[in-house]
């Protein structure tokens, strides 16, 4: 069906001029269409880019700014160009109505197919920078692999060198504590020689009222008499009783603070020996005879011994002087015999017997000093492995929390603030 124009007499065809409306109206809102998927493109982009790194998020912004500003250019060359077109053909009347609808389908189609363009020309914009921004993640997640390696290096490299200066410090620490050791054996050494250099009279006393008490201690049933000051004599005298108060002999101590041992003690205690009709002569002193080989032994007939072994010696001594009364007890009529008993006691026999026993003795307290030093090496060598377990044990624990992050991996007891097992055992 066709139509006159009143002012030009020119036929239209009402079909076409619809279907140029119609056309024109399909292609305006297809191009509103890619006009509002481009925007909601380009927000969802700026959202993706905003959440990268900045490096990422500066480029993708700078080339979504630039596509950005193109197409918005382009779009309003596009919008002015229609428009003055527009304006132009209203303007020349309707005379140029029918070329100017022509012209306007004819631009109108061009644009549909240019916004076709670029509308097919950002998805492949979009799918490339979709693909770039999943490039760049996988590098960012290759450079995070590569820095968690390079950090776990680093730690290993920290964890050296910790160790490394911790045992410096231990070293120096050792040094020091050897240096003040030996500065204060030094100093002890000096307090000893000052006091060695005191008073040899009251050490003597000192010693005399520690055997004094020792003896009393140990032999209670025996009278312990000390020989009073300014009086010629031997330190303690010793009466030897049996558990019925029968005398049995009487043991002589003398005591002795020297560096050097003086031959003269021996005839001066037998002189005392003597006179006080005592039965054995003991001198108690650290220095012996040369003629003694060990802590104690018997030379001219007076029995010489150590500090340490005075109780021994006066046990041994005491009990050859009970067995001689015992057999006095039995036998009163028999000076003989008592006599022999006395020839035995001050014999070296007798003498080699009591070194023997006193041997063994020695002997065994030797072994049990050997076993408790052994004993405590092989504590110290397990307490040191058991430390040295359970350290490289929490390092392994902290190195797999350091790489797989500690909520990951679930509490162990004893290695945990608080446990109180871990700090027993440091």
């Amino acid at each position: 069906m066709n139509i006159t124009c009143p002012n030009c007499q020119t036929e239209i065809e009402i079909d076409k001029a619809l279907g140029g409306q119609i056309e024109a109206q399909v292609i305006a809102a297809e191009h509103k269409k890619h006009e509002i998927e481009l925007a909601k493109v380009r927000a969802e982009a700026e959202q993706t880019a905003a959440r990268e790194r900045e490096a990422a998020t500066l480029r993708a912004a700078k080339q979504l700014a630039g596509e950005k500003e193109l197409l918005q250019q382009q779009a309003a060359d596009d919008l002015a160009l229609a428009r003055r077109k527009l304006e132009q053909e209203l303007l020349s009347g309707q005379k140029k109505a029918s070329a100017e609808q022509e012209s306007l389908i004819k631009t109108l189609k061009d644009d549909a197919e240019a916004a076709k363009e670029d509308s097919k020309k950002l998805r492949e914009e979009q799918a490339e920078m979709i693909k770039l921004l999943r490039e760049e993640k996988q590098a960012r997640a290759n450079a995070e692999l590569d820095a968690q390696k390079k950090l776990a290096q680093d730690e290993d490299k920290i964890r050296e060198e910790a160790e490394k200066s911790a045992t410096e410090k231990q070293r120096l620490k050792l040094a020091e504590k050897d240096s003040q050791l030996e500065t204060a054996k030094k100093q002890l050494d000096e307090m000893q020689r000052k006091l060695n250099q005191g008073s040899q009279q009251m050490q003597g006393e000192i010693l005399e009222l520690d055997l004094e008490e020792a003896l009393a201690h140990a032999f209670r049933d025996d009278d312990i008499i000390p020989v009073a000051k300014g009086v010629n004599g031997a330190d303690i005298s010793q009466v030897v009783k049996s558990q019925s108060g029968i005398e049995c002999g009487v043991i002589l101590w003398e005591i002795k603070r020297t560096k050097n041992w003086v031959a003269d003690w021996i005839p001066k205690l037998k002189t005392d020996l003597r006179n006080a009709k005592a039965n054995v002569p003991v001198i108690i002193s650290e220095i012996l005879p040369k003629q003694v080989d060990g802590d104690m032994g018997h030379v001219d007939g007076v029995w010489a011994v150590k500090p340490k072994l005075a109780i021994v010696l006066a046990t041994l001594l005491r009990k050859g002087l009970l067995d001689v009364g015992r057999q006095k007890a039995l036998a009163a009529n028999q000076g003989d015999k008592a006599s022999s008993l006395y020839s035995f006691v001050t014999s070296h026999e007798f003498a080699q017997q009591v070194e023997s026993m006193v041997e063994t003795y020695q002997e065994m307290t030797l072994q049990v000093v050997k076993e408790r030093v052994a004993y405590e090496k092989l504590w110290a060598q397990r307490e040191k492995q058991a430390q040295k377990l359970f350290m490289n044990t929490a390092s392994i624990v902290g190195s797999m929390q350091g790489y797989i992050g500690q909520a990951s991996m679930p509490k162990i007891k004893g290695l945990e603030l608080g446990d109180g097992l871990g700090d027993d055992v440091l």
